[in-house]
């Protein structure tokens, strides 16, 4: 190499030196046993120890003690031949035993046996976050109104537990003076993704009353997807005058039934958009290679005439034969796509658990003897719905979960249906252990034409129509999730 490029080169190191010792962020690189093999300047204030002192001893005797086996298993690296990255928030003790929060990108280096870390001091973050969980009364719910998270000023304010309250629907929190129909004019809201903001009168853990003011709002992901719903609320009970308090529950119940039918109208005309604009995605999805043929064949055959000599007739009809033909796939197009969007639903009554066995039955038979179906009916009841529709929904979801338990060789596949009924939804959560979804695609799964798998013809639309299905013909949701052992399939609709 000649002197001038190596000169060079070591300029480039000791520029891109001193930008990492110039980093706000803390830079590192350790081995397996988490020892320290080089860091930058910023880990010496962060920790608080000297330079030499680090080098010394391994990344974990700084960490508090809860963290280091999570840590630890970040590092458990099983695909060597792929770029590993994972990312973790820790706590460290420095010399002064004041205590610093760390969030930790860990990388692998090119032969794995190396990691480089880039620690971010989120010190004041996480505080702002503990002050706002100790004082601000709040609330997460999933699609289905489930409570996922809940803040310790709400446990504080309810006497509730986590334990008692997690998963369960937020109608927990309803006091029997409340009506109904204030919870519908909620869940209408939520449907519509939409805001609802208003009192509400609710009950603790001990069965006393008490006012929220309570507003609650849509959570998106950064695709733009809905994925859950959070509630800020407010103790008013004080607020309240128990003179007043029948007259205000009426005028909720006034304000709610006017509320519910302009959102009925609007969520109709949310539906009929939603149909429109699937269906012109569809369309232009199906009938892009039908098109192109049609358009290479009239063109070849214009190319031939315009040549001025004699065309072959067998020829010329061979290319009118493959034009028609193309053309009636398109015609089919539509056909499929009206008898898609345009069901001729029929309303019948349905005993859930002879549906759920009928259903077994004929799913059982697609199974191959390594994979158990188990079914659970918490609430046996007899409801109006499509039964048909309802069968191909929950088939769509069992056919992924038998090939995804396939795909990752499960000895001993076992797929589980609980039913059960809440808060006026009938609830479906299906089960597997298949191994779950890939974080990176798990939003992408409801979308039309998305599948992993290698061959797609005829291939991505079945939870698509399954979304479609619950969503517009049953005005309900369906959500998927993973779980230790597999992917889990929520579906939730209103029953009559």
């Amino acid at each position: 190499m000649p002197s001038e490029d190596i000169e060079k080169l070591k300029r480039n190191n000791q520029e891109l030196q001193e930008i990492i010792n110039n980093s706000w962020d803390g830079i590192g690189i350790i081995d397996k046993n988490t020892k320290f093999i080089y860091i930058n300047n910023a880990f010496m204030p962060m920790l608080g120890f000297a330079k030499e002192e680090i080098l010394k001893k391994e990344f974990t005797l700084f960490m508090e003690e809860e963290f280091k086996n999570s840590f630890l298993k970040l590092l458990k690296v099983e695909d060597n031949t792929k770029k590993y990255k994972a990312e973790i928030d820790i706590a460290c003790i420095r010399k002064d035993m004041m205590k610093i929060y760390l969030r930790v990108t860990i990388s692998t280096m090119l032969n794995n046996n190396l990691f480089v870390i880039n620690a971010k001091d989120i010190t004041d973050q996480i505080a702002d976050d503990e002050i706002r969980d100790d004082y601000v009364i709040s609330m997460h719910m999933d699609l289905h109104g489930h409570i996922t998270k809940v803040s310790s000023a709400f446990l504080k304010l309810t006497n509730y537990k986590k334990v008692d309250i997690i998963g369960k629907h937020y109608s927990i929190l309803s006091h029997k003076d409340t009506s109904s129909i204030v919870f519908e004019d909620i869940n209408k809201s939520l449907e519509n993704f939409q805001e609802w903001s208003g009192k509400l009168k609710s009950i603790k853990k001990d069965k006393s009353g008490f006012w929220l003011s309570m507003k609650i709002k849509p959570i998106y992901n950064k695709y733009g997807d809905v994925i859950g719903y959070t509630s800020l609320m407010f103790d008013i009970t004080n607020e309240i005058n128990l003179n007043d308090e029948a007259s205000m529950l009426q005028n909720q119940i006034d304000l709610a039934k006017n509320a519910v039918k302009e959102k009925d109208s609007l969520l109709i005309q949310h539906s009929k958009l939603s149909i429109m604009t699937e269906t012109l995605k569809t369309l232009s999805h199906e009938w892009r290679q039908p098109l192109n043929i049609i358009s290479i064949q009239a063109q070849r055959l214009g190319f031939e005439y315009s040549m001025g000599g004699e065309v072959d007739s067998k020829n010329a009809t061979n290319i009118l034969e493959n034009i028609k033909n193309e053309a009636d796939k398109l015609s089919s197009t539509i056909e499929e796509l009206q008898r898609f969007l345009s069901p001729k639903l029929i309303l019948e009554k349905i005993k859930l658990k002879d549906f759920l066995k009928e259903l077994s039955l004929l799913f059982k038979n697609e199974l191959p003897t390594n994979i158990s179906l188990n079914l659970k009916v918490l609430d046996e009841i007899e409801f109006d719905s499509y039964k048909t529709e309802l069968k191909t929904v929950l088939l769509n979801i069992l056919i992924n979960s038998k090939e995804a338990i396939i795909k990752q060789s499960i000895s001993n596949g076992k797929i589980d249906i609980t039913s059960y009924v809440e808060n006026g939804n009938l609830f479906f959560e299906i089960l597997d252990n298949g191994g779950g979804i890939d974080t990176q695609i798990l939003p992408k799964i409801f979308d039309p034409y998305f599948s992993t798998k290698e061959i797609k013809h005829g291939v991505g639309l079945s939870l698509y129509t399954s979304k479609i299905i619950v969503n517009i013909h049953f005005h309900g949701q369906i959500s998927a999730s993973n779980t230790k052992t597999g992917a889990l399939f929520k579906i939730s609709i209103p029953i009559n």
